[in-house]
């Protein structure tokens, strides 16, 4: 019995190892880019409805012209990883528990008057320096306020976050 030989075959089959190569690499180009794509759409959702629980608070609150009274808080959370240690920055997912933590414990300055601001300020700087919040992705996060501005009847917060390090 003979085998046939192979060699009037070779050219096809380069070819189709060729276009079985090119759909590899078509197939993880295109998971890379809806990954990317959905992982932009899960961020701008965050956002959203981020922006949609602010409008609510804002709407839900009693307008008195005639007092000047805070209406809405606003947080913005500054990550203090070391760049050194080449720590990956805060997640989305991350920061939005974060800001829903530390609106509950912010809850207390709204409807309060904002020419108290010098010991509103005090109070929230006492209430959240080194405060530490557990379990938010498996990590806990030390927090500190860096900046407490009273604008418009909106107080906004810049807050401190670094991982909390355990000896």
């Amino acid at each position: 019995m003979r085998v046939p030989s192979f060699e009037r075959y070779r050219g096809s089959m380069q070819a189709i190892a060729f276009f079985l190569c090119g759909l590899i690499v078509g197939a993880a180009v295109y998971s890379a880019l809806v990954l990317d794509q959905s992982n932009r759409i899960v961020q701008q959702n965050y956002e959203l409805k981020e922006q949609v629980e602010l409008i609510r608070q804002e709407l839900e609150r009693p307008q008195k012209q005639q007092e000047a009274v805070f209406n809405s808080l606003v947080l913005y959370l500054v990550d203090a990883v070391d760049k050194t240690k080449d720590e990956p920055p805060l997640d989305t997912v991350t920061e939005k528990e974060l800001k829903k933590r530390l609106r509950t414990d912010l809850q207390i300055f709204l409807g309060r008057k904002i020419y108290d601001i010098g010991s509103d300020a005090q109070l929230a700087r006492s209430l959240l320096e080194g405060r530490v919040y557990t379990d938010i992705e498996k990590k806990d996060y030390v927090v500190s306020i860096r900046t407490v501005l009273a604008v418009d009847r909106r107080m906004t917060i810049w807050v401190e976050v670094r991982p909390l390090v355990r000896k």
